[in-house]
């Protein structure tokens, strides 16, 4: 085999591993081709945390070319000084949310810690396509096009999992960094199979 045929064997392999790592790292939440409920198709693992999703979805906005499902719900209990937050969805069983402590949200008009909350209080939040985490609106009364979002993980229903609310950081790099590795492996073993020949 020519270096060439391997150098091109090489990039070939490299260019389909990352392309697989950033078209599954987009799948985090789910894909909708229009503004409605019905559009909307949630990925496997939204599902496995929460089968009855799909019926809570209360309509589906665009802001700055992303889609958001809106949820409503009551809140059911107040654990931990707000730290773990269920919600009850309006027409789709119970969701936990894990705010931080200190957030505040507006609520009749006036700041209000998240510890404050009480049974039965309403909330808003939505959920983007590129990421299966809460985004409660600051103020609840403004339009989601201009509204400014706190992020909220969402609780998974297995023990001591729970889903990152920060923006994933870690993209193909390393991926990448792997395979220069492998092809200079590749490569020096080539250079070796020559000098034999």
């Amino acid at each position: 085999m020519s270096s060439k045929t391997l150098t091109i064997l090489s990039a070939a392999c490299l260019i389909a591993c990352v392309s697989n790592a950033d078209a599954q790292s987009k799948k985090e939440s789910f894909t909708a081709v229009a503004d409605s409920c019905d559009s909307v198709q949630w990925s496997e693992k939204a599902l496995a945390t929460y089968p009855t999703i799909a019926s809570a979805c209360q309509g589906v906005q665009e802001r700055d070319g992303k889609r958001y499902v809106k949820f409503q719900g009551t809140v059911k209990r107040n654990e931990n000084g707000g730290r773990k937050l269920v919600v009850n969805f309006k027409d789709g069983g119970d969701v936990t949310l894990t705010p931080s402590p200190d957030l505040q949200l507006t609520v009749n008009g006036k700041k209000t810690p998240i510890s404050e909350l009480g049974r039965g209080s309403e909330l808003s939040f939505y959920v983007a396509e590129d990421r299966f985490a809460a985004q409660i609106p600051e103020t609840p009364e403004v339009e989601i096009r201009s509204a400014r979002f706190v992020v909220v993980p969402i609780y998974l229903h297995e023990p001591h999992e729970q889903l990152a609310s920060l923006p994933s950081t870690a993209g193909p790099l390393p991926l990448l960094a792997l395979s220069g590795w492998l092809t200079l492996g590749l490569g020096g073993l080539v250079s070796l199979y020559r000098r034999r020949r």
